[in-house]
């Protein structure tokens, strides 16, 4: 019974993770991934977040990462690990211990200066191509 019911609930997990919904407009997307750090260390938990420049409308994506204990992220927009289109980009970043997880988490204090939550004020931007695509680096400062 338990075998059964651990089976099942695989499934629905499976099923239900990594697709957009049917009727969501989707983009080209080109494999893209970076590095994170925070005053030259590797900065493990930062999220990452791209804003196309020309584009503030509904339906625009915005790409996202988060760093792991190596600072290395990849970049999701409609599943895990898919990439980003191509195009310019401002770029924000935050950094906040996780509280408790579950559906809505909660966070705690931010651990980088306020300027970084916003895509007009960071001072990070990146470009994404479909060639010669270079890993994407950004180092942070708290001061």
């Amino acid at each position: 019974m338990l075998r059964r019911l651990c089976i099942a609930a695989l499934g629905v997990a499976i099923i239900g993770c990594g697709k957009p919904s049917a009727d969501a407009p989707t983009v080209q997307l080109l494999p893209v991934s970076g590095i994170i750090s925070v005053n030259g260390e590797p900065a493990s938990g930062v999220h990452v977040t791209l804003h196309p420049v020309d584009g503030n409308g509904l339906g625009v994506v915005t790409p996202s990462g988060i760093g792991d204990e190596n600072g290395a992220f990849i970049l999701t927009t409609y599943a895990p690990g898919d990439g980003a289109p191509v195009g310019k980009y401002r770029v924000t970043a935050s950094w906040a211990d996780i509280l408790n997880t579950g559906s809505d988490p909660e966070y705690g204090k931010e651990k980088l200066p306020a300027r970084y939550q916003s895509p007009d004020q960071s001072g990070l931007e990146c470009e994404i191509r479909q060639e010669n695509m270079d890993l994407l680096v950004f180092d942070l400062k708290t001061k």
